[in-house]
C-alpha cells in the first residue's frame, strides 16, 4: 500500500489534512457500546454491570463431521451471530446463561478463528457462571446454525447425493469433505462437553491475540501487518480500499494508536506510536 506521513503540529492538533485523528477506543468501552447498540437492554449496560468474555468457536479447518467454513463463510457468521443466545449443550428448552454480541476473525498458529464475544449481568454475590468459565470447567464450544447445501469439496455437487464419502477421520488436510453453503440464520451458541471443532475453548483476553492491526467493513474484515518506521511525531496514513466503504477499527497491538476516516468517500486507516 502507498503511504503518505504528515507531521502533527506541536500544539497536539489532532487532524491531519482533512481526516480526524485519535486513539483507538478502550477495548472494553467498545465492547460495552456494542452490547448497547447490537441488543439494546432495557438496562443499558456498562462495564460496571456486565461480564464479557469470547468464545473461540469455529474455524477454517475440516470438523469432526467432515464439514469446513470458507473465509468468507466466517465473515457471514461474524454478521449473523450477533443477538443470539448462549446456553449449555444446546438445550433450547432450558433459559439462555448469556447473550453473543459481537464476533470477529483472529488468525492464530495459521488458522482463522472465529471469536465470539458474550456478556451475562455482574452478580453481587458468587456467580457459578462465571467461575466456572474462568476455571476451565465450562470449555468447550458449539454453534447451532441453518444452511441450504453441503458442497461437496471434490466436484462441488451435494455430498449427500454425489459418489464421494466425506473422510471426516483422516488427518489430510486436503481429504473429502464438504463445504457450508447457504447459511442464513445463526440459533444459538453452547457451551458443551466436547465440541465438532478442535481447539474451541473460552478466554478471557479481549483484545486480538496477535500483532495485527484489524479493521472491519459491512463486507470484509482486515489484518494488517504494522508497518516499519512509524513514530510518535508523524501521522502515517494507508489508503484501505479503492472502493467507498467504511471501516470500523476493531483492534490494534499495544503501544499503536490508529483509527479510520474517510476522505473523498475513500477509506483511510492512520496509525502512529502511542
Amino acid at each position: 500500500m502507498e503511504k503518505i506521513t504528515v507531521t502533527l503540529s506541536r500544539k497536539g492538533s489532532t487532524t491531519a489534512g482533512n481526516l480526524a485523528f485519535g486513539p483507538p477506543d478502550d477495548r472494553v468501552a467498545f465492547l460495552v457500546s456494542r452490547i448497547n447498540e447490537r441488543i439494546k437492554p432495557p438496562r443499558l449496560a456498562t462495564a460496571g454491570n456486565v461480564n464479557i468474555r469470547a468464545m473461540y468457536l469455529v474455524n477454517d479447518k475440516i470438523n469432526s463431521h467432515g464439514g469446513r467454513f470458507r473465509r468468507a463463510d466466517l465473515l457471514n457468521l461474524c454478521i449473523l451471530i450477533p443477538d443470539t443466545p448462549v446456553l449449555v449443550g444446546h438445550n433450547r428448552a432450558a433459559e439462555p446463561l448469556a447473550r453473543t454480541f459481537h464476533a470477529e476473525l483472529e488468525m492464530k498458529a495459521g488458522v482463522l478463528w472465529l471469536k465470539s464475544f458474550f456478556y451475562w449481568p455482574k452478580l453481587d454475590g458468587v456467580d457459578e457462571f462465571r467461575d466456572k468459565i474462568d476455571s476451565g470447567v465450562f470449555k468447550e464450544c458449539s454453534i447451532s446454525f441453518t444452511y441450504t447445501f453441503p458442497e461437496c469439496s471434490l466436484c462441488g455437487e451435494d455430498i449427500r447425493r454425489c459418489r464421494h464419502e466425506i473422510e471426516a477421520l483422516s488427518p489430510d488436510e486436503n481429504r473429502i469433505h464438504f463445504i457450508y453453503r447457504g447459511i442464513t440464520q445463526v440459533l444459538e451458541t453452547s457451551l458443551v462437553f466436547k465440541g465438532s471443532v478442535r481447539g474451541t475453548h473460552i478466554t478471557d483476553r479481549l483484545v486480538a491475540g496477535s500483532d495485527k492491526i484489524v479493521v472491519r467493513s459491512t463486507v470484509n474484515q482486515l489484518e494488517l501487518t504494522v508497518p516499519r518506521g512509524l513514530s510518535s511525531e508523524h501521522v502515517t496514513i494507508y489508503p484501505l480500499s479503492n472502493r467507498t466503504r467504511e471501516y470500523r477499527l476493531i483492534s490494534a497491538p499495544a503501544g499503536i494508536l490508529a483509527a479510520t476516516a474517510m476522505k473523498g468517500a475513500k477509506p483511510f486507516l492512520m496509525l502512529k506510536l502511542g
